[in-house]
């Protein structure tokens, strides 16, 4: 929230978009079975969903959200909890092409929130995106993404703790750390008539607000990644693969630890292998195991590395219910210091187990249960994040929708300080047209 917008308009000036993921246009079949390679609650709803305004031969969707929250552990602390009520705006609006071939989107919104109490925690996000689909021909697809945002890191996260310090001693009453992000990526994809290839890449730009005497210069970088997979698909049903990826992180300025300048530029590698599966529109997705190891260019900091499990996989056990697994592992940044040891990084690795399920064609149930862990290497810290969830949506008609969501997130930790019990209510009405 500041006004480094200038610059990242500059940047975004000089970035051109490519393309988005995959837009699917489907529509509801007469007896309501689900449609191919959709969950349950992205499927078309033909009564409730809003009809968009037409611009030529592109579909224009705006939508406001309106919600009340509340958080009992605002902080995210282990004692002297504070709990608060906040209320949030969400304005956003969709522009899609309606083509037969080829696709264009542009996307851009906010959520803005206010807090009863604890006004330290206020905070305005936002974001635009462009993004499309070249079919150049059936076998040849460009694709690509351009996106920026305006965030905030959330009071659990291991980095703003680190980042809210009084004398010394986390206080985690500070001012959030809010930092804005661009991002432009694109891939090629071209199909044999067993064999596909994919070639990728991208340039994601990171910038940080300083905070009260803190200057978060140090963490502001650039990051250069590519991608390569091969696959070969066995049969209409089930596909394998091969995927590589390269990243490289450039800091702005060295970080200062224990008094001395250390680069924290470094170079990483994946190598994955992997399914993809899609058996007759009831499960699909895909799941590859692959082993993650980066390198770091100042002899101070460890080179971190791991084996992981990433997926999403969606089964639609019945036309009325979906269970979607979603896995990862990522090397990310950090500034966490625990016992005087600096981390080198965070080898993170997360599971969710999310379950959808139409109990009427306008009401939708939701529950989810997740697991993280986060490895600071370099230190002796270990963070397990235990999360569960519950929903329930309301769609009103074409216009209106309610929904009603709960969340409990349990931290356990080495650094016993910084654990916590959190439970989030949201309620909400959506107004669409």
């Amino acid at each position: 929230m500041s006004p480094r917008f200038q610059r990242t308009a500059a940047l975004l000036a000089l970035t051109t978009a490519v393309c988005a993921p995959h837009l699917a246009v489907a529509q509801q079949a007469q007896n309501d079975e689900p449609d191919p390679n959709i969950t349950v609650r992205e499927r078309p709803r033909p009564d409730y969903d809003p009809l968009g305004i037409r611009a030529g031969s592109f579909l224009i969707f705006p939508a406001l959200t309106l919600s009340g929250l509340y958080d009992s552990n605002v902080f995210a602390t282990k004692n002297d909890t504070d709990s608060d009520v906040a209320g949030l705006v969400s304005p956003q609006v969709d522009i899609k092409s309606n083509w037969s071939r080829n696709a264009v989107n542009f996307s851009a919104g906010a959520t803005g929130a206010a807090y009863a109490n604890y006004s330290s925690n206020d905070y305005i996000d936002a974001f635009a995106s462009a993004g499309g689909r070249l079919d150049v021909t059936r076998d040849d697809i460009v694709s690509g993404t351009l996106r920026f945002d305006r965030l905030h890191q959330d009071r659990s996260d291991p980095d703003q703790d680190v980042l809210t310090t009084v004398g010394g001693s986390s206080s985690g009453r500070g001012n959030l750390t809010r930092y804005y992000r661009a991002d432009i990526d694109g891939q090629y994809r071209h199909n044999f008539p067993r064999l596909f290839t994919v070639v990728g890449g991208g340039v994601q730009r990171l910038f940080y607000e300083d905070v009260g005497d803190t200057e978060n210069s140090q963490r502001d970088r650039w990051e250069y990644g590519a991608r390569a997979r091969v696959g070969y698909q066995v049969s209409p049903r089930i596909g394998t693969f091969v995927q590589g990826n390269y990243s490289y992180r450039d800091y702005d300025d060295d970080q200062i630890i224990d008094g001395e300048e250390v680069s924290r530029n470094s170079s990483g590698f994946r190598a994955a292998v992997g399914t993809e599966v899609d058996i007759t529109s009831i499960l699909f997705g895909e799941v590859s195991l692959g082993y993650t190891w980066r390198h770091y260019d100042s002899s101070e900091l460890n080179d971190a590395s791991g084996w992981g499990a990433d997926s999403k996989l969606t089964w639609n056990v019945t036309p009325l219910t979906s269970v979607v697994l979603n896995a990862s592992t990522g090397i990310d940044e950090t500034t966490v210091i625990f016992e005087g040891d600096a981390a080198t990084a965070n080898l993170q690795n997360t599971v969710v187990l999310d379950v959808t399920h139409e109990l009427l064609r306008n009401v939708l149930l939701n529950a989810n249960v997740g697991y993280a862990r986060d490895d600071f290497e370099g230190t002796g810290r270990t963070d397990n994040i235990f999360s569960a969830g519950t929903g329930v949506s309301y769609l009103l008609n074409r216009n209106l929708s309610l929904d009603a969501r709960y969340r409990f997130t349990k931290r356990d930790s080495d650094d016993e300080e910084i654990e916590f019990n959190r439970n989030i209510v949201l309620v909400g009405i959506t107004a669409k047209l």
